[in-house]
């Protein structure tokens, strides 16, 4: 089979979140990322493959690191990293990198991009707000900056990072795009009570 880039079409990117459920409080902001670039590996050469294309990620799993470029590199587990580039500036760096894994040893791609919806959802009680849909305590003082939960979010599992250099008032969530959009509206039915 031969190599496909899934990376190089970001005009063929889709959100599976209504424009409708675009209704939040003013004290919490959400925006969906979902069409912004980004790209997988799993492997045991994945950590490697990442080093050698300057790119150093978290010493342990569950945690995150922004490099310089505002790209999020996650640990999900001790072989898999994601790379997500939420400002949806790095298009080429992504699709480099995902060219380059081609052909390496023990590095295996993982499409997260088309798998998962992705959120920045931020405010001052954004803690208070996940509590009432997610039984992780996301409080600054138990879940740090680059902190990372496997977790269920309003019953759908998702992945909760708290962003690296916004101490205490940004989240990335992701979820698999089948719930995304019942994610969304979820997020912001629990947002609209912080007024």
């Amino acid at each position: 089979m031969a190599f496909f880039n899934l990376s190089a079409i970001p005009n063929a990117r889709r959100s599976m979140v209504s424009e409708a459920a675009i209704n939040l409080s003013p004290v919490i902001t959400m925006g969906d990322i979902s069409v912004s670039a980004r790209v997988g590996f799993r492997g045991k050469g994945a950590l490697n493959f990442l080093k050698e294309n300057g790119f150093s990620a978290p010493d342990k799993p569950n945690q995150a690191k922004m490099t310089e470029l505002g790209i999020c590199i996650l640990r999900l587990s001790n072989t898999e990293f994601w790379l997500i580039d939420s400002s949806n500036t790095n298009q080429s760096v992504i699709e480099s990198l995902e060219l380059a894994s081609n052909g390496q040893d023990a590095v295996y791609r993982l499409y997260c991009q088309h798998s998962h919806g992705a959120f920045i959802v931020s405010g001052a009680p954004i803690a208070d707000m996940f509590a009432k849909i997610c039984a992780v305590d996301l409080n600054i003082d138990s879940f740090s900056e680059g902190a990372i939960a496997q977790t269920s979010v309003a019953r759908v599992n998702a992945i909760i990072v708290r962003m690296e250099g916004d101490k205490s008032s940004t989240f990335l969530v992701l979820s698999d795009s089948a719930t995304a959009d019942y994610l969304w509206h979820s997020l912001a039915d629990a947002a609209s009570e912080f007024v």
